[in-house]
């Protein structure tokens, strides 16, 4: 007997089911589009979310066999295994990543090495590390809005200092426009730079000492860890004297404040021996300091000179740049009686109150002879210039004076010496006016034009130079003149910094540089939108509709 098929009264809904299904999928597609590419979910991507919700839960109500089949139906039995292993597998690479990731595990592809330790950098680390008397470490990175990326990506480097130095050197991310007390604080100039500074013994910062890299560089970042690091507290006093030539010698004053920490002072010898005053040339704290004379035209007091003397007498460190003596008085501070007597005497040097000329070998005027015969034993005229193709210039330069025999313990090195060509006049008041032909009366060359003496007892070093224009602003910028380079190597020399300096330097080995992409931030949300949810779900995407098409051909 056959069953009679009765119509159903049921009506169709308004809106197919399956459309809802769509609906649902575009309301969180769009929730996602927001939330990979702008900065805030804000209320579109809220209202993709709830949009999709409530298209979901009308496919329920709509279509609710629909719905109960998804999850008992036989496509959700038999794709349920493709399901599980998906997850499954989804699982086991988080926990891989995690793994990895707590592990430290990670290989730098970059040929520049950007985001680790090169090994150059790895064993000066190390050594600091395993060094247990030096200070800790901290890198401020001053990153603002600007450098979110590279915040990222620089983490890595800096994690990669904590972890090799056992965490002596750490790391902290700074914002200037949140932060403006503490970017005054170290003085930085513009967003992205980096204070490397040492920590003292309560936890507090150095910021006196600290140093500034501009621009991201491992190389300079390590050297300034190294810097900061090596215990030294240095002090260069430039006295104040009569036409003397401090506020020409600028270069060199920053050279050594901001390239190497020094604390450079213009002050006088009354202030440096005032019982009220901030010096203190007994400090057992200051590591080295020197005492420079830049200068000047009128002989020093018998006090002035008593105060230099018991300074040098214990041990103090003396520059001494001899201004012109072509004056009114025909004499100046370093050429007078009372110093070169106390020089003569102790160190076995001094200099002589007269002018070196030379014809053949000078600067745009005979006056100006360019010495060219350098010591290449001695540090001040070695270190940093090159052999054979170096050259002094000083300005209407004094001869300097060596003694047959040096005093006990006194050991005098010649720096830099005019040509046989030369000669000296001691008849200022011809040179006065302008009579700088040679005679019979000039003593010919060559002459000691700048001098070094050690005394091995009580450690005192002095540097004489025949002229202000070693350390003068002017010599500064010529490429083929040394005089910058011999000035700064006499401070070296005199406080033993050399030994700090070669060590806290470390040479970067010279390593190709990949080739930069750039893009901007809407550029970058958009590669990871791709790379973070279109492709992974992209892929769970088709086998839902794989699975979608399996259940209505099996339906």
């Amino acid at each position: 007997m056959s069953q009679q098929f009765t119509p159903s009264n049921e009506q169709e809904p308004l809106i197919p089911p399956r459309y809802l299904l769509i609906l649902a999928a575009l309301g969180f597609l769009a929730a996602l589009v927001v939330a990979a590419t702008q900065p805030e979910f804000g209320v579109i991507g809220y209202g993709g979310l709830a949009f999709g919700v409530l298209a979901l839960l009308m496919w329920v109500l709509l279509a609710p066999d629909q719905a109960r089949g998804v999850i008992t139906g036989r496509t959700a039995r038999f794709g349920g295994t493709s399901l599980l292993v998906t997850v499954l597998l989804l699982v086991v690479l988080g926990g891989i990543y995690a793994v990895v990731r707590n592990a430290n595990l990670r290989v730098d592809l970059t040929e520049a090495d950007n985001y680790s330790l090169t090994a150059e950098s790895q064993q000066a680390i190390a050594a600091l590390a395993a060094e247990p008397d030096t200070p800790n470490v901290k890198i401020l990175a001053f990153y603002g809005g600007a450098q979110a990326n590279s915040r990222d990506q620089d983490t890595l480097l800096f994690e990669d200092y904590k972890q090799t130095s056992n965490g002596k050197v750490d790391y902290e991310f700074i914002d200037p426009d949140k932060q403006p007390q503490t970017v005054s604080q170290y003085g930085i100039a513009r967003a992205g730079q980096i204070a490397v500074v040492k920590l003292n013994d309560d936890g507090t910062p150095d910021t006196q000492n600290a140093q500034i890299v501009s621009t991201f560089g491992q190389g300079d970042i390590t050297n300034a860890i190294l810097k900061v690091s090596s215990s030294g507290v240095f002090n260069a006093y430039f006295l104040t004297v009569n036409d003397g030539a401090a506020d020409q010698m600028t270069v060199l004053k920053q050279n050594l404040t901001n390239r190497y920490g020094w604390n450079v002072q213009d002050v006088s010898l009354t202030q440096l021996t005032s019982p009220e005053g901030a010096f203190n040339l007994d400090d057992p704290n200051v590591t080295g300091q020197v005492m420079i004379i830049p200068g000047g035209s009128a002989p020093l007091a018998d006090a002035e000179l008593q105060i230099i003397e018991d300074y040098v007498n214990k041990g103090g460190d003396l520059i001494v740049f001899a201004g012109t003596n072509l004056n009114d008085g025909q004499t100046s501070l370093a050429a007078a009686d009372n110093l070169n007597s106390y020089l003569m005497q102790n160190f076995g040097l001094g200099f002589q109150n007269d002018v070196v000329i030379d014809k053949t070998q000078a600067f745009q005027s005979p006056l100006i002879p360019v010495a060219t015969n350098l010591s290449n034993s001695a540090f001040i005229t070695s270190n940093g210039i090159p052999t054979g193709q170096a050259a002094l210039v000083f300005e209407v330069p004094n001869s300097i004076e060596i003694a047959d025999s040096a005093p006990a313990n006194v050991t005098v090195t010649p720096l830099a010496s005019s040509t046989s060509a030369s000669y000296a006049k001691t008849d200022l008041q011809a040179v006065l006016d302008n009579n700088i032909d040679k005679t019979d009366a000039d003593a010919e060359g060559p002459f000691v034009l700048a001098a070094q003496a050690v005394n091995g007892q009580t450690g005192a070093r002095i540097v004489l130079v025949g002229s202000t224009s070693l350390g003068n602003d002017t010599y500064s910028t010529f490429q083929n003149i040394d005089n910058l380079s011999a000035a700064f190597n006499s401070f070296i020399w005199a406080t033993n910094f050399n030994d700090y300096f070669t060590q806290i330097t470390v040479q970067q080995q010279q390593r190709p540089q990949d080739q930069p992409l750039f893009a901007d931030q809407q550029t970058l949300q958009n590669v990871n939108f791709i790379s973070i949810f279109v492709l992974p779900f992209g892929v769970l995407a088709i086998g839902i509709l794989v699975w979608w098409t399996n259940r209505e051909r099996a339906r």
